[in-house]
């Protein structure tokens, strides 16, 4: 096997690796409907990290990082949105008993 081969199909197993690393938290923030343990610094950190690498791949055109990194992306919006979304139930629900406390 050629080398530029090898190192493609690691570039392509990593970013395929780097993917499925988010599947189980969102898995799990959706069945808890708690996102209390998610940093949004990391959150924001990664988000920005990534975002960089994939205007690079872009830049050059590597198809596996532009594939990789926009898949993680997209997943780690929807640990981004699952974190707001979840934090402002959170939130509703706690002004509501404070609400009905009050009466």
């Amino acid at each position: 096997m050629e080398t530029t081969n090898i190192f493609q199909l690691l570039g392509t197993t990593g970013s395929l690796i780097m993917c499925a690393s988010s599947v189980p938290q969102i898995i799990k923030t959706y069945r808890m409907k708690c996102a209390d343990n998610l940093s949004g610094s990391y959150l924001a950190i990664l988000m920005i990290g990534m975002t960089l690498i994939l205007l690079y791949a872009l830049h050059v055109k590597d198809i596996v990082f532009i594939f990789g990194n926009g898949v993680s992306l997209t997943l780690t919006a929807i640990l981004i949105v699952m974190r707001y979304r979840y934090n402002l139930r959170k939130e509703v629900l706690f002004l509501q008993k404070t609400i009905k406390e009050e009466h």
